[in-house]
């Protein structure tokens, strides 16, 4: 009896500890954000997002399987790309000669005035070596070396880069983003390519690319367009999961294939747009592609509210309507030339 009395007391001890230590030994939460809803009882994403961290759409090489970096190798990586940036900024020598023959021309100029991004933005909190986080080693799962997209099949059939117009990227003609969608793939240099806005009714969400000035009009709860006929980003269908917009798009044109991302005309692309804080918006993308990839391509990045007073500009594509008649006057030059000498 006095030992059961004994564990008695001990148990009355214990559990009064456990009441009125709670507060102490139980594990801390962190609260989970509530986004603000519209007049329409959706999640209100709306505003002018913008993508600033410097990780690559790809994870090098060199670094495998590591998924993550330390605080201290983000700090090394930031201050290497500041010095970078930096150098970057200054003029260019007035007395400096041109490239040797069949050397590169380089756009310094245009990394000059755009600047490089310097930072390292956290995704749900991790510090990630690429936006792909499947497959495990952060790399595109491409079938072969060389990707069958259209230009690759062209190419099989005699025609060369220069031939015309449809045998030149998208973006170079004005027709695209550098990609398949908005902030699907990224370019290192800041600049407007960085930037959309979402806007919203009861029905619709849009989202507007900055670059290129790109509109994508996304039905909610509805279906895709049956028989698909392809079209420059595609055909957007979107819902909501909880605080989550899902957005799956098809029905891609072939041509907006680019070496950043190779892509067939049976391209499909997964996104979810969550916020995670009133001015942080995780975007991932799952991307599917049969004839081009082995297996789905997860990414993930966290976007960022642009700053009050901050907004998007119209932007003027210029390659379309100069370069490329210059490129293709180029090639028929050297062929003419080519004739001239047989």
């Amino acid at each position: 009896k006095k030992a059961m009395g004994i564990k008695r007391k001990l148990k009355i001890y214990l559990i009064f500890f456990c009441v009125t230590h709670a507060k102490v030994i139980s594990p801390q939460v962190a609260p989970i954000y509530e986004a603000p809803l519209t007049e329409f009882g959706h999640p209100d994403l709306q505003g002018i997002w913008t993508d600033q961290t410097m990780t690559p759409l790809e994870r090098p090489v060199s670094l495998g399987l590591k998924s993550q970096y330390t605080l201290s190798e983000i700090n090394e990586l930031e201050v290497a790309r500041q010095v970078v940036n930096e150098k970057a900024r200054q003029p260019l020598p007035v007395d400096r000669r041109p490239p040797p023959s069949g050397g590169i021309i380089t756009q310094q100029s245009d990394v000059n005035f755009n600047g490089l991004v310097n930072k390292f933005v956290p995704v749900f909190g991790a510090y990630l070596t690429s936006r792909i986080v499947q497959p495990e080693d952060g790399r595109l799962p491409y079938l072969e070396e060389n990707p069958q997209d259209i230009f690759a099949f062209r190419e099989k059939i005699g025609f060369t880069r220069f031939d015309g117009p449809e045998n030149r990227p998208a973006n170079e003609r004005c027709l695209g983003v550098p990609g398949q969608l908005p902030l699907i793939v990224q370019l290192p240099l800041d600049g407007p390519w960085r930037n959309i806005q979402i806007i919203q009714n009861e029905e619709y969400v849009v989202i507007y690319g900055e670059y290129h000035t790109s509109s994508r009009i996304i039905r909610l709860n509805g279906e895709h367009l049956e028989p698909s006929f392809p079209k420059f980003f595609g055909d957007s269908i979107g819902f909501w999961e909880g605080d989550t917009l899902v957005v799956h798009t098809k029905a891609f044109r072939q041509d907006q294939s680019n070496r950043r991302l190779r892509s067939s005309q049976s391209l499909e692309v997964v996104e979810r747009y969550t916020p995670v804080s009133d001015h942080e918006l995780v975007l991932e993308f799952e991307i599917s592609d049969p004839n081009i990839l082995s297996e789905k391509v997860k990414s993930r990045i966290t976007l960022e509210r642009m700053s009050k007073g901050q907004r998007l500009y119209e932007s003027g594509c210029h390659e379309g309507n100069y370069s490329l008649p210059s490129i293709l006057a180029g090639a028929r030059r050297q062929e003419m030339e080519a004739s001239l000498t047989r």
